[in-house]
């Protein structure tokens, strides 16, 4: 099993059991994943895209949530 290890003071930086995990393609995939990290329990769709989107409605919120965890994976 992979073993993940997080670092969010100072740098920003996540390992993947040895290897440096360094392709992020936006902020907002590197705060989903530290949000996910530190708030390890059950999280709704429409929460995360409150949380990241607040800004924008609900149904803009939902897409750019789905295209954050697909970048994510």
């Amino acid at each position: 099993m992979t073993q993940f290890v997080f670092r969010f003071l100072g740098a920003y930086q996540v390992t993947a059991d040895t290897t440096p995990v360094t392709d992020f393609h936006s902020d907002k995939v590197r705060a989903l994943l530290a949000y996910l990290a530190l708030e390890p329990h059950e999280h709704t769709r429409a929460a995360l895209a409150a949380l990241l989107w607040p800004e924008i409605g609900d149904q803009f919120a939902r897409a750019n949530l789905r295209n954050t965890l697909h970048r994510l994976r």
